[in-house]
């Protein structure tokens, strides 16, 4: 599967990972770098740094952030940029984590499976109900 590095703003980061790990089990692969409202980009950047060394010593580093254009992004970007191997992916949730480390599948794989995952709950629900009264 390779490394996996989450990026965000604030703690997201650490918040999914533990969600993930507690639907998909212990994932020793997976690591984080958060964003902190006192960091500059400069002091994110050296995070990102610390966390794709230890990502990538498990191969390629598939790197998620929480949003594209976002100054975790951005540096992503700028670190990553002609460097083989790695691929950046925005919008993580939990759905594209765990189809992700569950069945390491493509990139076009996790983003199709991520986007049929976004759901108007209530919606769903009420016609679920709908259906059941008739």
């Amino acid at each position: 599967m390779g490394g996996i590095l989450l990026i965000s703003h604030g703690r997201f980061a650490e918040g999914l990972k533990e969600a993930a790990e507690m639907l998909c089990g212990e994932c020793p692969q997976l690591f984080t770098a958060c964003l902190e409202v006192s960091d500059s980009p400069e002091a994110f950047a050296d995070k990102f740094d610390s966390a794709y060394e230890k990502a990538s010593a498990y191969g390629e580093v598939t790197v998620f952030c929480d949003l594209m254009g976002g100054t975790p992004c951005n540096v992503a970007v700028q670190k990553l940029m002609g460097k083989e191997g790695s691929r950046l992916i925005s919008g993580m949730n939990v759905p594209m984590l765990m189809t992700f480390i569950l069945g390491n599948e493509e990139q076009e794989t996790i983003l199709f499976e991520s986007r049929n995952a976004i759901e108007d709950v209530l919606a769903f629900v009420a016609s679920d109900i709908v259906e059941c009264e008739e």
